[in-house]
């Protein structure tokens, strides 16, 4: 009897996927593990592998978005009887379409050339939509990966090239100028739906803040000296990673924040796997370091660098976006001096951290000016009390202020 081959679920919180490409065509023989379409999921774009050995007998959904557990071809033996109807999935939400006005754009296809020319070009699946946003050929491109295969990074440093196709690219929204009186229709894309989903749940836990201030002059002279002694492009460990050494050590030291909320249950884990929330063109994405407690300040700076910079380029591997304990959330980058971060369910604790600000303080009967990080805590009250969190944020302070505490 013929296999159904069905779409995956890829990770917690899929609801859906989009098929991009078949990489099989109907008539043709596949072995089971062999890579048969590409997937494009609100995390990551991959190539999933064949369940079965045979041949494509049918393909039920051509390309575009469709629901986890949808049939989309049938793999069997030769000449085997599947059923005839072919769905064709919605298409792909993979960029807003904006309807200025009364009348939605129009949009031009890419001419048929470029298309065949693009499809003899060896790219990973990642790379092909790269190339599609940001309206590059892949032709111009030159490969890095193996046999000259064009990767993602590829395409990033490529940037805008002068014989980029002729297609009616929709600018986003925030690179618009809206008319007055102009109404602007966005609809949600997969990424857009996944994260109002995720901020419902988050909304509906009985959350707490706390809040407080860390001194950040230690953190800052010792970051100064390691950037000093550094050899040339050797990597030194930022404000950001010692945050994360001293999250971590809190975190190993009260565990009941290092948890998460299952309904029934609260499960306690022992390893310390921290999310560091990262905004992209695709939304917010939370990459996971794994193993927190165990590393150093140098091996969690060159996690932290690695995961943040394969996540902006978009070549994240799914298993860096699953299985996090804790979440930190950072927006002094941007100049935000203190902000609430929502829950990222089912973790029961997330901290935001501000911009470091000089502000006066007393210390021995004198005011004193110090470069100052605001701290807060956002907790799941039925899993974590408060004098728990109290004592938690006490401790990121105190290594913070103390950083020698955490070598």
């Amino acid at each position: 009897m013929a296999g159904e081959v069905k779409l995956p679920r890829l990770g917690q919180g899929m609801e859906s996927g989009v098929v991009t490409r078949w990489l099989k065509s109907e008539g043709e023989r596949v072995e089971k593990g062999e890579p048969l379409f590409e997937l494009d999921t609100d995390k990551v774009t991959q190539e999933v592998e064949s369940p079965f050995s045979g041949v494509l007998l049918k393909i039920s959904v051509t390309e575009g978005e469709a629901p986890v557990g949808t049939t989309l071809a049938y793999v069997g033996e030769e000449g085997e009887q599947v059923p005839e109807t072919v769905v064709a999935a919605a298409p792909a939400p993979s960029e807003p379409a904006f309807e200025p006005g009364p009348a939605p754009p129009v949009y031009e296809s890419e001419p048929d050339d470029a298309g065949e020319l693009a499809e003899r070009t060896k790219a990973s699946p990642l790379a092909r939509r790269l190339a599609r946003e940001r309206g590059l050929e892949l032709s111009g491109i030159a490969g890095s990966g193996p046999e000259g295969r064009i990767v993602a990074e590829d395409v990033a440093r490529a940037g805008v090239i002068e014989t980029a196709p002729p297609i009616a690219l929709v600018p986003p929204l925030h690179a618009r100028t809206i008319a007055p009186g102009e109404v602007v229709r966005v609809p949600l894309t997969s990424t857009r739906r996944t994260i109002a989903r995720r901020l419902s749940e988050a909304w509906q836990a009985p959350a707490f803040q706390i809040s407080s201030s860390a001194n950040m002059s230690e953190v800052m002279a010792m970051h100064e000296r390691l950037r000093e002694r550094a050899r040339p492009g050797e990597r030194h460990a930022g404000i950001a990673d010692f945050l994360t050494k001293a999250c971590a050590q809190a975190l190993a030291h009260h565990p009941e924040v290092n948890a998460l909320w299952l309904g029934d249950a609260v499960e306690i884990h022992h390893s310390v796997d921290i999310g560091i929330a990262t905004a992209t063109e695709r939304g917010l994405i939370v990459p996971v370091i794994r193993g927190c407690e165990q590393q150093t300040l140098t091996e969690l700076a060159t996690a932290r660098a690695g995961l943040v910079s394969r996540t902006l380029t978009g070549t994240i591997d799914l298993e860096d976006l699953e299985g996090g304990t804790f979440t930190i959330s950072n927006l002094g980058t941007l100049g935000v001096e203190q902000f609430v971060a929502v829950l990222n369910p089912p973790q029961v604790a997330i901290i935001a951290a501000g911009a470091i600000v000089e502000r006066p303080i007393a210390r021995a009967g004198k005011v004193e000016i110090a470069p100052l990080l605001a701290l807060t805590l956002t907790c799941d009250h039925r899993a974590v009390d408060g004098s728990v969190a109290a004592e938690f944020l006490a401790e990121v302070k105190g290594c913070l202020e103390e950083p020698g505490l955490m070598l």
